[in-house]
Formats: C-alpha cells, sequence, structure tokens
C-alpha cells in the first residue's frame, strides 16, 4: 500500500471516530475504551507502517 492510500484510509478511520466521538456528545451510548483502542491501534500501525517505509528508503 504506497503512503496516499494509507493515508487516506487512516483519515477515513480517524473521521469515522471523530463521528463517534460526536455521538457520544449526543448522549448515545457508545463504548468509549473501543474508541480509545481503535484509535490508539491505527496510531501505532500508521507508526510501524511509516517506519518500515522510510527504511526501504534506505536499504
Amino acid at each position: 500500500m504506497d503512503p496516499i492510500t494509507f493515508g487516506i484510509v487512516f483519515t477515513g478511520a480517524t473521521g469515522g471516530t471523530l463521528l463517534a466521538l460526536a455521538a457520544l456528545g449526543k448522549k448515545i451510548r457508545i463504548n468509549e475504551s473501543a474508541v480509545k483502542l481503535v484509535m490508539e491501534t491505527s496510531k501505532f500501525g500508521t507508526i510501524l507502517y511509516l517506519m518500515h517505509y522510510v527504511a526501504k528508503l534506505f536499504l
């Protein structure tokens, strides 16, 4: 997956999470732990993918 496609996917995941957080503000019950888990997992995956991509540039 190239960085542009990955960025589009990550932006979509982040937008979906922000919509979920907005729903929390409207008193709709959403599991906050699951939302935090998704955000942290996507952040961790992004960092790993970026490190892998940069390593390929230099090796």
